[in-house]
């Protein structure tokens, strides 16, 4: 029998599409239900109900469920505007939260996450890109002093995802601080969307906290991005508190711009020696009569092809010519998760680690805006 009972909040067309299947995977979990807060609009309680009948799981209230002596986790994948309230009600009923990446859409509901949590003794995480093969390479060379002390780290995380070269000719950005909206439909916004991993990368391995931020924002791929005046690439340079600089690359640049997922990469610049670490090495690369891969059709419901349950519907090919010796698990995150859960161990990141990223993103959004740095 399952150790532990879960819950996911959220549907297809997000992240619960694979967070859900490894939580029902997993031995020690049964997947109970789907669920979500009530009087959502008509579309996400159409996915929500849509992502339940696939799994084989009735779509019950949040509410309802919460209350469930049998409920252990909730995984939270909501939309980015309603995370702060799930999360913490999650929290405050007393249930362990696996949580979606970014963490929230402001400071004040990251900070409400966290302090929920706290306040609730609840086993908490968010979903990151600390446990991949590379990532803890990057870690263990730092850690064990192999290329001496660090004084300047940089981190791409640039997804080949999209049909790029759409963007009108002669569009600029011109960036805002952010107005809190976060949920669209064709596309995302990528400092925001792809930046949290490189930021939480970058904390991560060197433990410390950023101290001021400079960022750009720009139009470069995407008609897409351009029509809902989002950013479809972000760049940051920052300064961590022990004076270390570091910089980061987010967006999306192309379905056919790189033989895998995309452009995931570490480079650590210190006193004995130049180190990368790439999800992409080492790799072998196969020739052979298989028809290369090509930009699938576009979605209408997702030009972007985030998600899996409609790239159902287009079948694009397979990225079968560039195959890494070592590939991290689907679920090695939810599996470190229900470590933690089944230990009472801390999680690599914690919503409270997650609350300084999204002061590190924002910052970085009114950077952009002003054209000048900003302090922390």
């Amino acid at each position: 029998m399952a150790k532990y009972g879960v819950v996911a909040v959220g549907g297809n067309r997000t992240h619960l599409e694979g967070y859900a299947r490894s939580f029902a995977a997993d031995p020690r979990c049964e997947l109970i239900a789907i669920t979500d807060e009530p009087d959502l609009p008509e579309y996400r309680e159409g996915l929500n109900r849509l992502l339940a009948s696939e799994l084989g799981v009735p779509y019950l209230p949040l509410d309802e469920v919460l209350k469930r002596d049998d409920v252990h986790i909730v995984c939270s994948c909501t939309d980015i505007e309603r995370r702060g309230s799930v999360a913490r009600k999650s929290a405050e009923a007393g249930k362990h939260i696996y949580l979606d990446k970014p963490l929230a859409g402001t400071v004040e509901d990251a900070r409400m996450i966290a302090d929920a949590a706290e306040a609730a003794g609840v086993v908490n995480q968010m979903f990151s890109q600390v446990l991949t093969t590379w990532a803890s390479a990057a870690k263990q060379a730092l850690a064990g002093g192999e290329i001496g002390d660090l004084s300047a780290i940089h981190c791409d995380m640039l997804m080949a995802k999209g049909r790029p070269g759409t963007v009108p000719e002669g569009t600029v950005r011109r960036e805002r601080p952010s107005n809190g909206q976060f949920t669209h439909v064709a596309a995302k916004r990528e400092l925001f969307d792809m930046g949290v991993y490189p930021i939480t990368l970058v904390t991560w391995l060197t433990g410390q906290r950023v101290k001021t931020v400079y960022g750009i924002t720009a139009n470069y791929f995407f008609k897409e991005h351009a029509s809902l005046d989002i950013e479809d690439f972000g760049a940051l340079v920052l300064t961590l508190e022990d004076g270390t600089v570091a910089s980061i690359t987010s967006g999306r640049i192309g379905a056919t711009s790189h033989p895998r997922s995309g452009q995931q990469r570490i480079t650590m610049i210190a006193s004995d020696g130049i180190a990368t670490f790439s999800e992409g090495e080492p790799h072998i690369e196969v020739f052979n009569d298989q028809p290369p891969f090509t930009t699938p059709t576009v979605h209408p419901f997702d030009p972007m092809s985030m998600w899996s349950s409609t790239s159902r519907d287009v079948q694009p090919l397979p990225k079968n010519r560039w195959l890494p010796f070592d590939v991290t698990p689907e679920n090695a995150d939810i599996k470190a998760f229900i470590d933690c859960v089944e230990t009472g161990a801390t999680p690599q990141v914690t919503a409270r680690d997650a609350v300084h990223h999204i002061e590190v993103i924002l910052a970085g959004y009114e950077s952009a805006a002003r054209g000048e740095p900003v302090d922390l």
